[in-house]
């Protein structure tokens, strides 16, 4: 898979044909855009969340609006269109409401720079990858893919149980099965009667939190997805959970169909 289809597999960023009629030269001073708004947003979120802690509205439409421009920039248009709306009714909205509308804003941010990172990192690993592979033989290797019909099982682990019940009404419409547990230790003891077809974690955890435990799954040799739980996109941060063994991540406060979709990819 290349750059170009691993970005146009991004939801937020509407490539449609851009991405086709983007010449080299084209792609990677799109792709250095993208790489500004990894490396910028943690400051932008941080600003926004001042901005909105002391209610400063002015601050709030101004930081708003710089994130706009940005958005319209990397082609995330919808998003761009939506947040257009949002600041135009803000002088009548009530503070309660332009609150949860940035929290839901910086939410979907933080899921866009996620999905941008991912692919940076694929991208990145595919290369060194293919640095050590043989020269292909013109043979195919591996066995199609076996159709599996049984329920399946996903085991989550957060240590707020309030988070598994939230997580599991969630998922209440997909077929499988859900087992939570509150720590990462529960989940490695439970192991030795329980292979899981998915991984869910939450990241901070007491004890041992959720990307030492991913460690410590692949070291085991469990070889299931890992999904991520998390309300952070700082780049080591995410860098340091592909390299556990990431499969994607769920963005918290986690949005149900963003969810649902991410965790049925895996299903």
């Amino acid at each position: 898979m290349t750059i170009r289809e691993r970005l146009y597999g991004i939801p937020d960023l509407i490539l449609a044909k851009r991405l086709l009629m983007m010449s080299d030269v084209q792609l990677d001073r799109y792709l250095a855009l993208l790489h500004s708004f990894v490396e910028n947003f943690p400051a932008h979120e941080a600003g926004v969340k001042i901005a909105v802690e002391t209610k400063d509205a002015r601050s709030i439409i101004e930081r708003l609006t710089s994130l706009r421009e940005i958005l319209i920039n990397i082609h995330a248009d919808e998003l761009a269109d939506e947040c257009m709306k949002r600041l135009k009714s803000f002088d009548k909205d009530r503070p309660e409401r332009i609150e949860a509308y940035v929290s839901f804003f910086l939410s979907t941010l933080t899921t866009l720079s996620i999905d941008i990172q991912m692919a940076f990192f694929k991208e990145e690993d595919k290369k060194e990858e293919e640095k050590d592979l043989p020269a292909p033989s013109g043979e195919l290797s591996g066995e199609p893919a076996k159709e599996d019909n049984a329920v399946k099982t996903i085991l989550a682990v957060d240590d707020d149980s309030y988070c598994l019940h939230t997580f599991k009404a969630v998922l209440k419409d997909i077929p499988c099965k859900i087992i939570g547990v509150t720590s990462a230790l529960n989940a490695l003891s439970i192991l030795n009667k329980l292979t899981p077809d998915l991984f869910v974690l939450d990241i901070e955890m007491p004890e041992m939190d959720g990307i030492e435990l991913a460690r410590n799954l692949r070291a085991q040799g469990q070889t299931a997805p890992i999904i991520f739980i998390t309300g952070k996109a700082l780049k080591i941060y995410v860098r340091r959970c592909m390299q556990a063994g990431a499969s994607d991540f769920i963005v918290k406060p986690i949005n149900p169909k963003d969810a649902v979709n991410r965790i049925q990819k895996f299903l």
